[in-house]
C-alpha cells in the first residue's frame, strides 16, 4: 500500500498501515495518499478493471467530547454494467464522518440517525485500507448500470433470452 501519513504538526512522511484509532483522532492527525486497487481483494472481486487506484485523505479530530475520523476517498472504477454486460466507469466520492465508540461506550443511536456520521469500533490497530476499502464497497450501486444501454445481443433470441432457450430445447426432447 502506498500510503504516506503526514502530521498536520509536523509535516513528517510517515509509513502506516494500521492507526490506533483514538490516538489518531485526539492528536489531529492526517493521512494521505494512493492506494492501487489491486491491493483491496474485496473491491477488486467487483472490478473489471484493477490496474486503478484511489486518492484518500484520513483526518482525527476530536470535536465536543467525540473522537472522529473524516475520511475523503476519490477516483474512478470500472466495474460490470448488470444490464449489457460492458464496463460502466463509476466515480467514487467518499466524504464520511466516522464517530469512534470505545469499549464500554453506549453507541449514538440518535445522533446516526441524521446520516451526518457512521459510528465504529475504536480500535487500537485499525487497518486502513480496511476501513478504505469498506467504505468504498458501501458507496457502491447495487446494480451499476449505463444511463442508457440495450440488452446484449447474444443474450436475446426467439425465446427470450440464452436461459430460456436451453430449458425450451430440455422440452422438446
Amino acid at each position: 500500500m502506498e500510503i504516506g501519513a503526514v502530521s498536520e504538526k509536523t509535516e513528517q512522511p510517515l509509513s502506516l498501515h494500521t492507526i490506533d484509532s483514538l490516538e489518531f483522532a485526539r492528536t489531529g492527525r492526517l493521512l494521505k495518499g494512493v492506494v492501487k486497487l489491486a491491493q483491496l481483494s474485496r473491491l477488486a472481486d467487483q472490478l473489471l478493471d484493477i490496474n486503478g487506484s484511489l486518492s484518500m485523505k484520513l483526518q482525527g479530530k476530536h470535536e465536543a467530547g467525540r473522537s472522529l475520523l473524516h475520511m475523503q476517498i476519490t477516483g474512478q472504477l470500472v466495474v460490470q454494467c448488470q444490464r449489457c454486460l460492458a464496463g460502466v466507469s463509476l466515480p467514487v466520492q467518499v466524504d464520511n464522518v466516522l464517530q469512534l465508540i470505545g469499549a464500554g461506550e453506549d453507541w449514538p443511536d440518535e445522533e446516526l440517525m441524521d446520516d451526518q456520521m457512521d459510528a465504529i469500533e475504536a480500535d487500537a490497530a485499525l487497518n486502513v485500507s480496511d476501513l478504505i476499502e469498506s467504505e468504498v464497497l458501501l458507496a457502491l450501486p447495487p446494480a451499476p448500470r449505463h444511463e442508457d444501454c440495450e440488452l446484449p445481443l447474444a443474450a436475446v433470441n426467439n425465446h427470450g433470452s440464452v436461459a430460456f432457450s436451453a430449458l425450451a430445447a430440455l422440452k422438446k426432447h
